[in-house]
Parts: structure tokens; C-alpha cells; sequence
């Protein structure tokens, strides 16, 4: 199984169509701030499964700020991240997933892609999918799971 994660769009759906074609994934993760970057490029990819939540931008009511999926026997916590605060630390964040019992939590809002791996507990920020003046570059993350062992991994776009 083969996940896409991407958060942060702001309409930048092209950079989005890049790297779904690029990696070829079972499942597209957006972790929210302009969702409806997401449900446009649903459209384009109809057989590939899609997850999403909202954002601090993202205004949609009665849709979930936060998800708890299970692929292969792995639990996985989807949240875009402003509620626990992920922009002053994970603190907040790794509570709850310890709480929830999950293997790995994506997340968003930081803009910025970032990997670790505590307490036996994957958290993954694929950072953005907006370039701004070659300061920050645009990202996304890739999670492989395989018979219960999880890789994951974020890759830099290129200038597009």
C-alpha cells in the first residue's frame, strides 16, 4: 500500500497532479487548507482512493477536522495539526497519538516537511505544496506499508 500525503495546497493543484503522478498511490492523504484542491484533483484520479481534512483555512462545515484510518493493520491518524499546536512542537500532537494508539500521525499547518520517529510512533509533515520565492520548496510524503512494516519518506518537487 502506497500513500500520498499532502497538505497545504492553497490552489496549487498542479504541484498536486505532479506528484500523484509521480508515485502511482493506492490512497491520497490531504491534511486540509484548501480541501477543495483535493476534491478537484479526485476528479482527474477517480480510481484512487482520497482522505481529507480540514484546515485552519479551510471554512467547509460537518467535515472532519481529523480522521483515524487503518491500512494493513496500521493505524494512522490524519489531522492538518493547528489544534495541537504543531507550529510551538509535537507535544501536543505525539499525546494524542499515544492516546489513540496509532503508528503513524500526518499532519500539516508548519509548512514545513519534516520526519521523526518517537516512541515507536511515525509523524510525518510533508510541508507544502507552494514554493515561495525558493525559500521553502514544495513537498509531499510518501508512506509505504508492506505486511504490517511502514517506510516513509518525503520528496522535494521540482521547479514545475
Amino acid at each position: 500500500m502506497r500513500l500520498l500525503v499532502m497538505s497545504d495546497s492553497h490552489r496549487n493543484i498542479e504541484h498536486m497532479q505532479y506528484a500523484a503522478g509521480q508515485t502511482n498511490p493506492d490512497a491520497i492523504l490531504h491534511l486540509g487548507d484548501h480541501m477543495g484542491d483535493a476534491q478537484k484533483l479526485s476528479q482527474g484520479f477517480p480510481n484512487i482512493a482520497f482522505h481529507m481534512v480540514t484546515g485552519n483555512c479551510d471554512l467547509q462545515a460537518g467535515r472532519d477536522s481529523e480522521l483515524l484510518l487503518t491500512f494493513e493493520s496500521v493505524k494512522l491518524l490524519m489531522t492538518h495539526g493547528h489544534k495541537y499546536g504543531v507550529k510551538s512542537g509535537l507535544a501536543g500532537l505525539i499525546r494524542q497519538a499515544r492516546q489513540l494508539r496509532v503508528d503513524i500521525a500526518v499532519y500539516g499547518h508548519t509548512h514545513q516537511a519534516s520526519l521523526s520517529h518517537e516512541r515507536g510512533i511515525w509523524f510525518l509533515c510533508p510541508g507544502q505544496m507552494e514554493r515561495h520565492d525558493n525559500r521553502i520548496a514544495a513537498s509531499y510524503g510518501i508512506v509505504t506499508i508492506e505486511g504490517g512494516r511502514v517506510e516513509c519518506g518525503i520528496e522535494m518537487l521540482p521547479m514545475l
